[in-house]
């Protein structure tokens, strides 16, 4: 098995190295696009239960309807697309 070459350096500098990877490790996570639609629909989500707690169900209704449909039609395009091709 392979060591990692932060074995060999002393405590002090270990403990330096190890919070720059996990800096530089976060940073590389940003990036990901799919973190980025994670965190949209968390925060749409958030606004649609403050209209909820706010007592306006109406709106709260209206809002849900993007969260609901969307996975649907996205379902539904790769259905339709694999029946295209693999029948």
């Amino acid at each position: 098995m392979a060591r990692d070459w932060l074995d060999y350096l002393p405590p002090e500098a270990r403990r330096e190295r190890k919070a720059l990877r996990r800096r530089l490790q976060i940073l590389q996570n940003l990036r990901k696009r799919s973190l980025w639609v994670v965190v949209c629909i968390a925060i749409y989500a958030i606004w649609c239960l403050g209209l909820l707690l706010s007592g306006n169900s109406f709106a709260f209704m209206l809002a849900l309807i993007p969260l609901m449909t969307i996975p649907a039609l996205g379902w539904l395009a790769w259905w339709l697309m694999y029946k295209e091709f693999h029948d």
